[in-house]
């Protein structure tokens, strides 16, 4: 378990990392979307298996995080997009507004 616990703390790390190198909103919220599934989700599993008696509380949380940072993610990429916030290096443009 300590290992599941060792491996979110440097999957986090990386994340954080990302957050300050990355050149753009859409690849931050890529890191910061990585921080939460790896440096909060991953452990709530391990602990959901060493505390039996709050299991489902456990997995509960763990659901609820990852469907709000999933919303909250496409949230953030499409304001910034309707902003006019270009991502660099765009190679294509599905939607076909910004070049």
């Amino acid at each position: 378990m300590m290992m599941l616990y060792y491996a979110s703390a440097v999957f986090a790390f990386i994340g954080a990392l990302g957050l300050l190198r990355f050149p753009d909103v859409y690849t931050r919220i890529h890191a910061a979307t990585l921080i939460t599934i790896s440096g909060l989700v991953i452990p709530l599993f391990a602990l959901a298996y060493t505390a039996p008696e709050f299991r489902l509380r456990i997995i509960a949380i763990a659901i609820i995080m990852l469907v709000t940072n999933a919303t909250t993610g496409h949230a953030i990429g499409r304001a910034a997009y309707r902003h006019g916030i270009a991502p660099k290096n765009l190679s294509k443009n599905d939607l076909g507004r910004l070049k």
